[in-house]
């Protein structure tokens, strides 16, 4: 048995390699619909219309206002550095994928899929532990690397309820996993513990759009979860981490077929979100529009923080606030300058974290641009995102750029052809 005669602890002071940010370490992960833009079309607001007039991607209420059916896909870069260290992180992957078809503009369905929370973290230890044992001096590091996160698969429809009313209903199936290695350093040794976590949930949400008059529009939405979010957490046995790769292998000890994994624990409600939105935009000048959308947002969750997620705390409130400036094509111009789609706004988050209490602030501005081609509505978009992000904790404040390039093809679908 090992006789310790005496041991030194040193403050553990942590560092983040984020591929995203310090949210990855809260909760499920960063969260979505935390970006500056949710995809290249819809600028800085998740309801009101900027990708074309009366029509908005991630809103179902506007689907049956599209003409044609459309396929849209958008490609997203982030980026976020650290105000004091060099670090600069980030990752590029495909931020959504959706395919709508209106029914002879009453109504419409689509399905789309998108990123719901990444939970891509690395933290290591930046000062060493010592521990003076058998008249020696080992220093002692940790580390822990997380990788996966969830979707989010929607299904949506659309109906013009009246000819100043529109209606939408989504459900959102959530999946995912994510692998997490937590290891110990000490000497040429390496200790490592690995983990998997399953999550699935179902949520929904009800939307509508309302026009006042020809200029003034309002749009809003409400999400509950159905079935709140559920983790199956399976945890290995401890490993000898020989070749130092964060690998169980044939190298390792002990042999990866002599230990079995722990029982299965499955945690349930660990992520209840409630989210009230509302917008409202007024047409000036015939093309262009100003606009304003409020988001309140709450986790009912009591059982986020027992996920062990890096940073053991979670994201329970969150309000946002959104001021935009939407320029839209002329479709019946034949100069190349009315083809373009101009955007730009203005964002404010808050969110209060549920364990500490601490606040995560951001302040950011977007600039878009669109540019429509052939009759059907084809459209390429792109979008910039610049935010300061500030943290109550006096913890170093996060610099963050985001790009994001889409298309959108439209075409007549299912449409019988006549027999030559």
């Amino acid at each position: 048995m090992l006789q310790t005669n005496k041991i030194i602890i040193f403050i553990f002071i942590f560092s983040l390699s984020y591929p995203q940010g310090y949210m990855n370490g809260l909760g499920l992960g960063y969260l979505n619909e935390n970006s500056g833009a949710l995809n290249s079309t819809n600028g800085s607001n998740k309801l009101i219309p900027t990708y074309q007039e009366r029509m908005s991607l991630s809103n179902p209420s506007t689907w049956y206002n599209l003409k044609y059916t459309h396929l849209s896909l958008a490609y997203s870069s982030y980026s976020a550095s650290i105000d004091g260290q060099s670090l600069l992180n980030g990752y590029s992957n495909i931020s959504s994928a959706i395919w709508i078809i209106p029914i002879k503009s009453k109504a419409a369905f689509g399905l789309s899929i998108e990123p719901y929370a990444d939970q891509r973290l690395s933290i290591e230890q930046n000062d060493t532990t010592y521990i003076d044992a058998f008249d020696r001096t080992i220093g002692t590091t940790k580390s822990l690397d997380q990788y996966g996160g969830l979707l989010k698969l929607r299904l949506g429809s659309s109906y013009a309820a009246h000819e100043r009313l529109g209606l939408g209903f989504a459900i959102d199936l959530l999946f995912g996993s994510s692998r997490k290695n937590e290891s110990l350093f000490f000497d040429a040794i390496s200790v490592v513990q690995t983990s998997q976590n399953r999550y699935s949930g179902l949520l929904s949400e009800l939307f509508f759009n309302y026009k006042f008059s020809e200029n003034i529009f309002a749009y809003g939405s409400v999400s509950k979860a159905i079935n709140p979010v559920d983790v199956l957490i399976t945890d290995r046995f401890l490993f000898d981490d020989v070749n130092l790769n964060g690998y169980h292998d044939p190298f390792d000890s002990p042999a990866i077929d002599s230990v079995d994994a722990s029982p299965e624990v499955r945690l349930v409600d660990v992520h209840n979100p409630l989210t009230y939105s509302i917008g409202l935009q007024t047409i000036i000048n015939q093309n262009k529009a100003l606009s304003i959308e409020y988001i309140a947002y709450s986790d009912a969750a009591g059982k986020l923080n027992l996920i062990n997620s890096g940073l053991n705390d979670y994201i329970e409130l969150s309000n946002h606030i959104s001021l935009s400036f939407t320029r839209f094509p002329k479709d019946l111009s034949t100069q190349v300058f009315d083809k373009f789609i101009f955007r730009a706004g203005a964002v404010f988050k808050d969110h209060e974290l549920g364990l500490s209490r601490n606040n995560i602030r951001e302040l950011g501005c977007l600039m878009g641009l669109g540019f429509k081609f052939k009759n059907v509505g084809n459209q390429i978009d792109l979008n910039l995102y610049l935010g300061n992000r500030t943290h109550s904790n006096n913890y170093h404040n996060e610099f963050i750029k985001q790009l994001q390039v889409g298309i959108s093809l439209a075409d007549l679908w299912f449409v019988k052809r006549r027999q030559k």
